[in-house]
C-alpha cells in the first residue's frame, strides 16, 4: 500500500515543478518577443532557445523560434522546429497550417496539401483558418480548390464585399479575366467608390487586351486612394502597353516610393528603363529587385542580357551560371550561357549548351540557328549549315540570312 502511495504523493509535486517550468518558459518568450519588436533577432533566437530548453515540452516554443527562423529565411531548421511542435501536439491546426505555408516555401507542394487537409479535419470551421487556406491553395496553384473554399464562404456571407474581390482576383490567376471582369463590376454597381474593385476591372481589362479602358479603372482607383501602391503599378502596366513610356516610369516610380519592398515593381519599371535605352538604370533596379527576391529568375535572366549588352560578359555569365543552376530545365537559360560562351570564343562549350537547349525545347528555331552560328565559327561549316537550314525550314528569318552569309558554297 506504500508503494502504491508513494507515486499519488508525489504527483501534486510534479504537476507543480512542470507548471513553474511553464511559467518560467512564458516569461522567456514575453522577452524574446520584446527582442523582435526592437529588432534584436540574434536576442530573440537566444532566448526562445532559452525558453525551449526551459520547458521542453512547450510546443509554443519550439514556435517561435519557427517563426523567427521562417523569418530569417532558415527554413530547414523551422521545419524541424514545427516538427517537434507538431510531436507535442499533434492535433493542433495552427500547427498544421503553419507547417503548410513553411512546406510551399520548401517547395514541398505534397506535403503542404496533406498538411491543409489535416488542418481541414481539425477545424473544419474555422473563419480564419478557411480564409488562410486560399492563399495557400493558390500558393500551391490549386486555383479550383481556392474557388471552391472561396464559394463556400460566400454562401455563408453572400454580401462580404472581400470574399467577393478574393474571388475576383483568384479568377485572374485561374486566366478567367471574363468573369473576373464580371465581379468588380457587382461590386462597383453596389459601391461605386470601392478603389480595390476598380484595381480589379483594370487588371481584368488589361487580360483581355483592352488597356486604353484598364488605364482608366486604375486612375479612378488612383483618384479615390492616392496612395494605392498596386494600382500606380497596374497602371504603370497599363501606360507601357500603350506605349506611354514617360508616363510608365512616373507610376512605377510612385509605386516603388510607395511599397518600398516589392520586388516585382522594381522589375517592372527595370523593363521600362531598359526598353528606353537606359540599360545602367535597368541593371540597378534589377539588382534591388534580387536583394529582395534572389528566387526571381525572370530578373536574372534579364539582368544577365543587360549585363551583357552593356559589356559586362563576366557579370552576365554569372547570372547565366546561377540561371541553369536554379533552373535546370529552362532552355533560355541554357541558350543564354551558350552565347557567352560563343562571345568569349569557347565554341565547344557553346554547342554544349544549346544542345542542352534544344533538348528542352526542340521547337525553338533561335536554339538551332545559335548552335548552327557556333558551329560554323568553329569551321565546322557542314554541320553547322545544317542546323542553319533546319532552323529556316522552322521559320527562322536570321536563319536564312546567317545561310547565305556562311553557306553559299
Amino acid at each position: 500500500m506504500r508503494l502504491l502511495l508513494l507515486p499519488t504523493l508525489l504527483l501534486p509535486l510534479l504537476l507543480a515543478a512542470q507548471l513553474d517550468q511553464r511559467l518560467e518558459s512564458i516569461q522567456v518568450i514575453q522577452q524574446a518577443d520584446m527582442q523582435i519588436r526592437l529588432g534584436n533577432t540574434e536576442q530573440a533566437y537566444f532566448l526562445y532557445t532559452r525558453a525551449i530548453e526551459t520547458d521542453p515540452s512547450f510546443a509554443d516554443a519550439y514556435m517561435k523560434r519557427a517563426t523567427l527562423l521562417t523569418r530569417l529565411g532558415q527554413y530547414r531548421q523551422a521545419s524541424e522546429d514545427m516538427d517537434r511542435a507538431l510531436l507535442l501536439n499533434p492535433m493542433s491546426d495552427h500547427i498544421l497550417d503553419s507547417r503548410a505555408k513553411l512546406r510551399i516555401l520548401l517547395n514541398d507542394p505534397e506535403g503542404a496539401e496533406l498538411d491543409i487537409r489535416q488542418a481541414m479535419v481539425l477545424a473544419p470551421y474555422d473563419p480564419l483558418l478557411r480564409r488562410e487556406r486560399v492563399d495557400e491553395w493558390l500558393e500551391l496553384g490549386r486555383t479550383d480548390l481556392a474557388l471552391l473554399e472561396l464559394d463556400t464562404l460566400l454562401g455563408e456571407a453572400p454580401g462580404d464585399a472581400g470574399l467577393k474581390l478574393k474571388r475576383g482576383f483568384v479568377l485572374l490567376e485561374a486566366d478567367e479575366p471574363s468573369p473576373a471582369l464580371g465581379v468588380a463590376e457587382g461590386i462597383l454597381a453596389a459601391d461605386p467608390k470601392n478603389a480595390l474593385a476598380h484595381d480589379l476591372r483594370g487588371m481584368a481589362l488589361i487580360r483581355l487586351g483592352r488597356p486604353a479602358e484598364a488605364l482608366e479603372a486604375f486612375s479612378t482607383a488612383i483618384g479615390l486612394s492616392p496612395e494605392f501602391a498596386l494600382a500606380h503599378y497596374n497602371r504603370g502596366v497599363a501606360n507601357r502597353a500603350l506605349g506611354n513610356a514617360p508616363e510608365a516610369l512616373a507610376d512605377l516610380q510612385r509605386a516603388v516610393e510607395l511599397s518600398g519592398d516589392q520586388a516585382h515593381f522594381l522589375f517592372q519599371r527595370a523593363q521600362v528603363r531598359r526598353d528606353a535605352g537606359d540599360l545602367e538604370g535597368a541593371v540597378a533596379d534589377y539588382d534591388a529587385a534580387l536583394k529582395l527576391d534572389p528566387a526571381m529568375t525572370a530578373v536574372r535572366y534579364d539582368r544577365g542580357v543587360a549585363l551583357k549588352l552593356l559589356g559586362d560578359h563576366a557579370g552576365a555569365m554569372r547570372d547565366a551560371e546561377e540561371l541553369v543552376e536554379r533552373t535546370p530545365d529552362d532552355p533560355q537559360a541554357w541558350n543564354m550561357k551558350g552565347d557567352l560562351h560563343l562571345l568569349f570564343g569557347e565554341y565547344v562549350e557553346a554547342v554544349d549548351h544549346y544542345d542542352r537547349a534544344i533538348s528542352l525545347d526542340p521547337e525553338a528555331s533561335e536554339h538551332l540557328h545559335d548552335k548552327g552560328l557556333a558551329l560554323v565559327m568553329n569551321y565546322q561549316l557542314l554541320q553547322g549549315c545544317r542546323d542553319l537550314e533546319r532552323a529556316i525550314d522552322m521559320g527562322s528569318e536570321r536563319a536564312r540570312e546567317a545561310h547565305a552569309n556562311f553557306c553559299s558554297f
